[in-house]
């Protein structure tokens, strides 16, 4: 809780940094003072180690010359040697006993007196050729012969008298030759006396080493007689004075610690005075300066640290209430005053800025709020034109119930709510099947209101629409009509004749179909005319094919070819003509499904950027014996040609058992409509041709008459006028075509650039049993 305060915070930073600037410049200090401290306890350590040697010397030098006074005396006067060694014993106090020893030979004198100190005080005397061992035999005696200027041998531990000893001696020479020393035995009491009373550092110590590197004397007794390390060894070996760092100490008192030993030479002997300080003992009072000032400075900035606080926290006192009202409004309140700002720092500026932002803020989330419920009534409405949309397309599924022989399958994707790809299919008539897949430009709600156009235009104008491209045509000059945004829809269109299976088609701009069969999928070669909306002149090529049993044509739109996958390739026809070579089956459902699946798992994970339709027309040839073709011929447009097939279609039609009443009037509309074709139709004088298509329905025979000539619709001449009687009439003509509209119960024609075309229908119940 502490931490989550901008002003405790703060504080802590501002006491870290002052701790870390503190620190950095607390050390640099100390070690700044340190090497003065340290040279500072060099230069007193070296004077003290000098003083001390100083004082030694002194001593030692005492000693030295009571024994070659003693020697430059006794040499012409030996027998007096007991009386002037006791003398002197008891005039110098740092003597522990003074010895004459002389080579024992014949000039010499018979005694080596030798006066010793005793503890309490008193002189004892002997006489040193008594002794059970001879002296002169004696290293110490031998050793020194050799001293005429005196010398300092080895100390020794003293058996009788329990201490330990040095002697100084000095040889008696008489002529040039040694006859005798002077011996001065010296105890190293007094040494260690004077170690003591040396004036040293809490925890320091002092020694003498030997010329042989031996701890004569040393405040700790457990070193005495040791041999000192190689590295103080070689720091001693200097004439003059000298100091040496030790990382560990040879004394155990050190405790392991670095030292540093001050070394002073005592003049008249090979000896060397050490002064031993631990270097924590020199810095100590350097540390403790230190951490007193360190702990003053921690509490100032202790101090400075509460003070920051406390003035933070007022200052930003304001910002605490910002924050909470920053959470009332994180949980949707506006509704709030902030108080005043005191004054105009960047804090009130910030208290000003704040309550601007929830005013806008209020009235951006007004604003949001109503553009929500206007997106949820788009939503709503986009829902409901998706549903009228799709209730404009007919089922996905058809299934011809009435000969069986064809099946359609048809799937659309649009990419958003609605789309703009369409597809349809109606029955024309009973044996004519519209069918038609197209793509309109644009997406969304446009492309939707176009397409919905489109599919209605089409469903009105193909009953007039004899072949595709008429319908084409017809709907193209429709939509161009008022066609001011320029939209404009690819279309492919064909009409199947549902009992040959012939199929015409035509395009608008469409991509071509797809045949599928037992030899694979191969793209039908259409020649196309412009999009549906742009050129209200544009004429539309057509494509006739009649398609055998098992065989599959698929309609399809640029959402296949064109889907992308992650990396911006697109599926593309050789992929789509691939895809369905593999299916193992044939039927309209799985080719289109299957597909549709494999354009999924290509653009997975890219998304569907276009509308996607496909639509799968099967072809079963189902058709039976009742709705076979009776008779399907091409004559000249002559006059013989015209009766030569009256009397093919009445012999067909008695063969098929129809009445003789209904075989009459088909008879008698054929004759009238196909001589007017001959008489009144011609537009050249030869190689028009007419077509008829007679075929036997439940109930009813059907006939087709296509005649390229010049075009005339009979539903559209005038009716004659029939008052009185008809040989009466002036003029003559009409009655032939009212007679074909009574006659026949449904008829219908259209016209195109192939010609005039009429379906008849007349009804005929009942059926005799056809005459052999």
């Amino acid at each position: 809780m502490l931490l989550r305060s901008i002003a405790s915070r703060l504080s802590l930073w501002v006491l870290a940094g002052s701790v870390s600037v503190l620190a950095v410049a607390g050390g640099v200090l100390f070690y700044r003072v340190s090497h003065q401290i340290l040279e500072q306890a060099h230069g007193e350590a070296t004077a003290m180690a000098s003083e001390a040697g100083n004082r030694i010397e002194q001593r030692l030098a005492r000693v030295a010359d009571t024994a070659q006074t003693l020697a430059a005396v006794i040499g012409p006067r030996p027998d007096d040697a007991a009386v002037m060694l006791r003398d002197a014993l008891a005039r110098n106090a740092d003597l522990s006993g003074l010895a004459a020893a002389f080579v024992p030979m014949a000039d010499n004198p018979p005694i080596s007196p030798f006066i010793s100190r005793q503890e309490n005080g008193s002189l004892d005397a002997r006489d040193l050729r008594k002794d059970d061992n001879p002296y002169w035999e004696k290293n110490w005696f031998l050793a020194g012969l050799s001293c005429s200027q005196g010398c300092w041998q080895r100390h020794f531990y003293s058996q009788s008298r329990k201490r330990e000893l040095i002697n100084y001696s000095v040889a008696i020479s008489r002529a040039g030759h040694p006859v005798g020393l002077i011996n001065a035995d010296v105890s190293l009491d007094w040494l260690s006396r004077i170690l003591l009373d040396l004036s040293k550092p809490a925890g320091a110590y002092a020694f003498v080493l030997d010329d042989n590197g031996t701890y004569l004397v040393h405040d700790n007794p457990a070193l005495i007689g040791q041999r000192g390390h190689a590295e103080l060894l070689q720091a001693a070996a200097q004439h003059q004075a000298s100091r040496v760092r030790l990382a560990v100490a040879q004394n155990p008192q050190a405790r392991g610690k670095p030292v540093w030993i001050y070394f002073s030479p005592i003049e008249g002997t090979r000896w060397r005075f050490g002064l031993v300080i631990p270097e924590a003992t020199i810095y100590a009072g350097a540390r403790q300066a230190f951490t007193r000032v360190l702990a003053l400075g921690l509490l100032a900035l202790l101090a400075l640290a509460v003070v920051t606080l406390a003035v933070t926290r007022r200052i930003l006192a304001p910002l605490g209430t910002l924050a909470s009202r920053a959470e009332e409004v994180a949980r949707g309140a506006l509704s709030f005053e902030l108080p005043p700002a005191r004054f105009p720092d960047e804090v009130g500026r910030l208290t000003h800025a704040f309550d601007r932002m929830r005013t806008e803020l209020a009235l951006h989330i007004a604003e949001l709020t109503r553009n929500a419920r206007e997106q949820q009534r788009l939503a709503s409405e986009l829902d409901i034109a998706h549903q009228i949309q799709t209730a404009l397309l007919p089922g996905e599924h058809y299934l011809d119930a009435h000969c069986e022989n064809f099946e359609l399958h048809a799937l659309l994707r649009p990419a958003r709510a609605v789309g703009g790809d369409l597809y349809s299919y109606f029955m024309l008539n009973e044996r004519r099947f519209c069918v038609m897949v197209g793509d309109v430009s644009d997406k969304g709600i446009p492309a939707a209101l176009f397409m919905a156009r489109t599919i209605t235009l089409a469903k009105a104008l193909a009953p007039r629409a004899r072949t595709p491209q008429h319908l084409l045509s017809m709907l193209n000059v429709e939509l161009c009509r008022n066609n001011d945004s320029c939209m404009f829809v690819s279309l492919l269109c064909g009409m199947l004749d549902t009992f040959t299976g012939e199929l015409v088609m035509a395009s608008a701009g469409h991509e071509p179909p797809v045949l599928c069969d037992g030899d694979g999928a191969r793209l039908i070669d259409l020649d196309t005319g412009a999009a549906l909306g742009l050129d209200d002149e544009a004429s539309y090529p057509s494509r006739a094919l009649r398609l055998q049993p098992e065989q599959t044509l698929l309609l399809y739109t640029d959402g296949i070819t064109e889907a992308s996958d992650t990396q911006q390739a697109m599926f593309g026809t050789e992929r789509m003509l691939a895809c369905l070579e593999r299916s193992s089956s044939r039927s309209a459902a799985d080719l289109a499904g299957g597909l549709l699946a494999e354009v999924d798992r290509f653009a997975e994970g890219a998304g569907q950027a276009d509308d996607i339709t496909v639509l799968a027309l099967s072809w079963h040839h189902a058709l039976d014996d009742r709705n076979s073709p009776m008779l399907d011929l091409t004559i000249n447009a002559s006059m013989d040609d015209v009766f030569e097939t009256l009397d093919r279609c009445d012999a067909s039609l008695q063969a098929q058992g129809v009445t003789p009443d209904v075989r009459d009037d088909i008879r008698l509309v054929l004759e009238e409509l196909m001589v007017n074709m001959v008489e009144h139709g011609r537009i050249r004088e030869t190689g028009e041709t007419i077509d008829l298509h007679m075929r036997l329905g439940d109930g009813a025979v059907f006939v087709e008459l296509h005649h390229d000539g010049q075009p005339f619709d009979p539903l559209q001449a005038p009716l004659p006028a029939l008052t009185g009687d008809i040989a009466d009439q002036e003029e003559v003509g009409g009655l032939g075509i009212h007679l074909v509209r009574a006659m026949a119960s449904e008829l219908s024609y259209s016209h195109d650039e192939q010609g005039n075309h009429l379906q008849l229908r007349f009804l005929h119940p009942a059926r005799t049993e056809p005459q052999p």
